[in-house]
């Protein structure tokens, strides 16, 4: 441009009074912080910060704070491919040149990434139930508020405090759940009505406690499974049988989880316990007082296994029995469990004795088993129930129970003496205990 006035001046005699220049889209001169000890990190080199600074200035970037480990670097107006910190490095890194860059393997540790636990804990529950004949059901996490009412909800019970959605499709689907369960009765009531009535499903899912308004609902994971209809499907290859499931059917799945998972208490046994009636505070209005069970770890509840309630099934147009599980799989993750460890076969013989007490109604059966199984120092082995009755010629207020236990020693043959003394201290304990005596003789 001043070439161009000068040849104006000189040819056309014209006279120049002063420059005006126009230059509104000016830039200033991006400036970035490079970082000595980043260079030498992406790198695996080792500059100091002199040698950066001389590398820069030979293509003309300017470099302040020379001494510091955070270099001030302007970038001059015509490398506009240089935006970042990392641009930097990569001019850098030509400065120095590839061939300099050593190689070197990357540090690996020889691990495996930790698995989540509760990832784990579902896909082998899972695995379990669908072992045991249920089908697995998914359901959507939104559902209806009057499936609570439906349920018998008591106004204070805290299942009661939904999130409520601000734009819900449709009414059914207005509140995030706090249960599972109205979810899969509303599962067993759709296949009645397509004459499906043999029905074992569970669902494994989040519910949303919400235990604050102002604050985010926590968010748990529960299991919920159903029995209901007969206990072998006529569609089984099988079996053929009008014999309908029970609260053991449910009961039996749940003891395989337990078993499965080598799940133990924090204070002893995972116990099974009854509810005390309806006004028993463990007690639920959907569920059958007289046919519930409460899944115990000492003095806290994972669960409850109980026969709904014909209310309950009324509400969800129900006419059939149906038997379900409820429990916090966040709990069970908390739950030790027992490590696999190798048992030798055994090298001498067992000795098997059956017990048959009468004992009183209030009794219950499993808490005979544990007694039994407390003896293990008198080589208990093995101990189970295989018969329980109550009825004529059983006086009113008792009931018979059979027990089988098994005895062998590591060490060597067990005699008939030997078995009759530790059999004779468990059944003293038992008669102590509970209140018991031989129903026909000793057997």
């Amino acid at each position: 441009m001043e070439r161009a006035v000068q040849l104006i001046c000189e040819l056309a005699d014209a006279q120049v009074e002063g420059g005006v220049d126009h230059y509104p889209g000016k830039k200033e001169l991006l400036q970035l912080d490079l970082r000595v000890e980043r260079v030498n990190t992406l790198l695996g080199i080792d500059l100091t910060s002199q040698q950066v600074a001389e590398y820069l200035r030979g293509i003309d970037f300017s470099v302040a704070d020379e001494d510091s480990a955070i270099l001030a670097v302007t970038v001059p107006p015509f490398r506009v491919d240089i935006e970042r910190e990392v641009d930097l490095v990569e001019e850098l890194a030509r400065l120095e040149g590839y061939n300099e860059i050593p190689t070197a393997r990357p540090d690996i540790a020889m691990d495996y990434p930790q698995r989540d636990g509760m990832r784990r804990l579902r896909q082998e529950t899972a695995t379990v139930f669908t072992g045991s004949g249920f089908y697995e059901a998914i359901n959507y996490s939104f559902v209806a508020e009057k499936h609570y009412d439906l349920l018998g909800l008591s106004d204070d019970d805290p299942r009661r405090r939904c999130v409520r959605l601000l734009n819900p499709l449709t009414e059914d689907q207005a509140v995030m759940r706090t249960m599972l369960l109205p979810g899969i009765l509303e599962n067993i009531r759709r296949n009645i009505n397509f004459q499906q009535t043999d029905i074992r499903l569970f669902e494994i899912g989040k519910v949303f406690a919400l235990l604050d308004p102002a604050q985010q609902p926590e968010e748990r994971y529960q299991l919920c499974a159903v029995v209901s209809g007969a206990r072998y499907p006529a569609s089984s290859p099988l079996y053929f049988s009008e014999e309908q499931a029970d609260i053991y059917d449910i009961k039996g799945a749940v003891q395989r989880l337990l078993q499965t998972l080598r799940l133990q208490g924090k204070s002893g046994d995972i116990l099974f316990q009854a509810v005390e009636g309806a006004g028993d505070a463990s007690g639920e209005n959907y569920a059958d007082a007289a046919c519930s069970l409460r899944i115990m770890d000492g003095a806290e509840q994972l669960g409850l296994i109980a026969k709904l309630s014909k209310k309950a099934a009324q509400g969800f147009s129900i006419k059939q029995d149906v038997f379900f599980v409820e429990l916090a799989l966040d709990a069970l993750l908390d739950l030790p469990r027992i490590e696999k460890a190798f048992n030798p076969l055994p090298r001498y013989p067992s000795v098997r004795r059956d017990i048959a007490l009468l004992v009183p109604e209030s009794a219950a059966a499993g808490d005979l088993l544990q007694e039994i199984r407390a003896h293990k120092k008198q080589h208990v082995v093995y101990a189970d129930i295989f018969d329980v009755y109550s009825g004529q010629p059983i006086d009113e207020g008792m009931k018979s129970v059979a027990l089988t236990v098994t005895y062998r020693s590591d060490e060597r043959t067990l005699d008939d003496a030997t078995v009759d003394g530790f059999h004779e201290k468990i059944v003293n304990a038992l008669m102590t205990r509970f209140g018991g005596r031989y129903r026909e003789g000793k057997e």
